[in-house]
């Protein structure tokens, strides 16, 4: 197994909800916990997904791969890999009316010309609901109520 950086070679920070952050620390104390039973600690630089005592190992990506599939086959979804979630999630936030920028930054793409070609059918749909919403805004039936 090797170790590589990301495509454009940088780092990227990305803020997560309070609801994953919690997730994550309790992930985290379980963990702790599994090492101090072992009689070890967890290394500085712990991976999240480790069977190893003190997580210095991550998880092969097959694992995560046959992970996915096999939550994937108990919910009876079929035709979906573990990439999509990747693209529900930019096409979620893209929907929600989230600017191109901060999407795109998300996924680590070097510039917001690359999401919107990958994405620009689904900020299409965002322009419909955006043209209803002026529509609405300039509407003579909007002025009156407003007069």
């Amino acid at each position: 197994m090797v170790e590589k950086d990301t495509k454009t070679h940088q780092a990227r920070r990305i803020s997560l909800d309070k609801a994953t952050v919690t997730v994550l620390h309790a992930h985290r104390e379980m963990l702790t916990k599994r090492a101090y039973d072992c009689e070890t600690e967890l290394v500085k630089d712990a991976y999240v997904f480790s069977d190893s005592e003190d997580c210095s190992q991550p998880w092969r990506p097959s694992r995560v791969t046959l992970a996915y599939r096999r939550l994937c086959d108990e919910f009876k979804l079929t035709g979906m890999r573990f990439h999509d979630l990747r693209h529900f999630a930019a096409t979620r936030l893209l929907a929600a009316g989230v600017d191109v920028r901060t999407v795109s930054g998300r996924l680590g793409h070097a510039n917001a010309a690359t999401t919107l070609g990958t994405y620009s059918h689904f900020i299409g749909a965002a322009d419909v609901h955006a043209a209803d919403v002026l529509g609405d805004i300039v509407s003579p039936k909007a002025s009156e109520n407003n007069g």
